[in-house]
């Protein structure tokens, strides 16, 4: 099959988990044996993780619960998980070092980046990924944080390396490419958008009429009014929320729980007009690895040539006007990614070399063949990254999509809005907190219609905040 059979792309990008973390399972219960994911015992040399003389190693976590801290996944900390063997290349065995050097304490032998879910806690995720296409190869591109991830996923490239309080600039967009080539498309998000960090983009968020409420997107495929192209945003952990709003981005500490709810609903709707449904593709992934565990190490820049590469330029631009630059020799860790399409084989695993940028390529190819999407993006099709496209097969079935667990899903979570008379303690949600002020600050009349709960979420934190500020006179 071509690319161009497919009409209708959605793309739903969570936060910050591994595929070992969401997807290990399939080996290890068997589900899906010929995943490269983990397999029993878990004690097993290949899976040892070392600190201060200690061996530590990958465990199933009994419950689906709020973790105590997040996971250190800054490029530093994950220079440290990757440290390299005695090969040079990545070891994989750092990840419990870093957790201790993040944290300043020694890790229990259950140590949070080693912990991995069953198939019954992430019921919605593997029931996807057994039933359509999982990629087993598929890693971030850069092996660093959130900002720098996903500004390659929707823009090719990136001119930023870590995550933190910055306007990050968004050469090579998503939209503009659309937009210069007449592909229709829009932003589906279920709370405060990760775009808005991009001071260049907010025209696009206010005035292209092309962001809607989450809550469309079922009307919308139902009634065959949906573009070409949909980006699904979750609600993110580090973003302002208020009322009814709950994180679902699986972003830790947050518990899966309402992410697989999250998911399930936008299967639902993915699947509910047939005729689009015919020739839908909606492409799972994960921004970056978020500090968790993988056994898979990346490819490294010497492996250039074997199929098994990474990307064209090792070193990213200077912190701070510093004149050495950071050197990235390696792609990022691995994520877990799923195919949910009549377009791919079903209950597969296909083990091509991927990156986000695969998705640009597919892009390309379904709708503007012949023509690349950027010259950055075919630097890395030059290298070994595979376009999405390898993973489509011919029509694998005419028959409806089978409904999704329906089953309630079980989780623990931590209260909402117990932590809004502080503000954020993370340079993400310093990052989406400053957006949405600056935001309600330069352009009210338009948040007032875009973001109307975002008046709500002020109110609360002035309210919060200056009752917490007089308490401590």
């Amino acid at each position: 099959m071509a690319a161009s059979d497919i009409k209708t792309v959605i793309l739903m990008m969570f936060e910050n988990r591994s595929f070992d973390n969401m997807l290990g399972h399939l080996s290890f219960e068997a589900i899906q044996p010929s995943a490269n994911g983990l397999r029993p015992p878990p004690n097993q040399p290949q899976y040892a993780n070392f600190y201060e003389g200690g061996v530590y190693y990958p465990f199933n976590r009994p419950v689906d619960e709020q973790l105590s801290f997040d996971l250190p996944h800054e490029y530093n900390f994950v220079a440290t998980q990757l440290i390299p063997g005695p090969n040079g290349k990545p070891a994989m065995t750092g990840f419990v070092q870093a957790y201790a050097d993040a944290t300043g304490s020694d890790p229990n032998i259950e140590c949070d980046p080693l912990c991995f879910f069953s198939s019954a806690q992430v019921p919605i995720t593997s029931f996807l990924a057994q039933t359509f296409c999982i990629c087993d190869n598929w890693f971030c591109p850069l092996p660093t944080s959130t900002q720098p991830n996903r500004t390659v996923a929707f823009c090719g490239q990136s001119a930023i390396y870590q995550t933190k309080l910055q306007a990050i600039p968004d050469t090579g967009n998503i939209f503009k490419w659309m937009d210069d080539n007449q592909i229709t498309w829009g932003v589906y998000h279920d709370g405060f958008t990760f775009f808005a960090l991009y001071p260049d983009l907010w025209d696009q968020i206010f005035l292209s009429g092309k962001f809607h409420p989450y809550e469309q997107l079922a009307t919308d495929l139902k009634n065959n009014k949906q573009p070409q192209v949909i980006i699904v945003e979750p609600s993110y952990q580090d973003a302002p929320h208020v009322g009814p709003d709950h994180p679902n981005d699986n972003h830790p500490p947050l518990a899966v729980g309402w992410g697989e709810d999250f998911l399930r609903r936008t299967y639902q709707a993915a699947t509910i007009n047939p005729a689009v449904w015919a020739n839908t593709l909606m492409v799972v992934y994960y921004d970056e690895h978020g500090g968790f565990y993988d056994h898979v190490p990346p490819p490294t820049f010497d492996q250039v040539g074997t199929g098994n590469v990474a990307p064209p330029n090792p070193f990213m631009p200077p912190n701070g006007g510093s004149p050495e630059p950071i050197p990235y020799n390696t792609l990022g860790p691995r994520i877990p990614a799923i195919l949910v399409s009549p377009w791919v084989a079903p209950r597969t695993v296909v083990h091509d070399q991927y990156d986000h940028t695969s998705v640009l390529q597919m892009l390309a190819e379904a709708f503007t063949p012949g023509q690349a999407y950027s010259d950055a993006v075919t630097q890395r099709a030059a290298l070994g990254i595979n376009s999405l496209s390898t993973a489509l097969t011919a029509m694998a079935s005419h028959a409806a999509p089978p409904p999704p667990p329906s089953d309630p899903i079980g989780f623990t979570y931590a209260v909402l809005g117990e932590n809004i008379a502080t503000p954020p303690d993370n340079d993400m949600g310093r990052s989406l907190e400053a957006a949405a002020l600056q935001m309600m600050a330069q352009r009210p009349a338009e948040v007032d219609q875009q973001f109307p709960l975002l008046n709500n979420w002020k109110a609360a934190i002035d309210q919060a905040r200056a009752q917490g500020a007089a308490s401590n006179y």
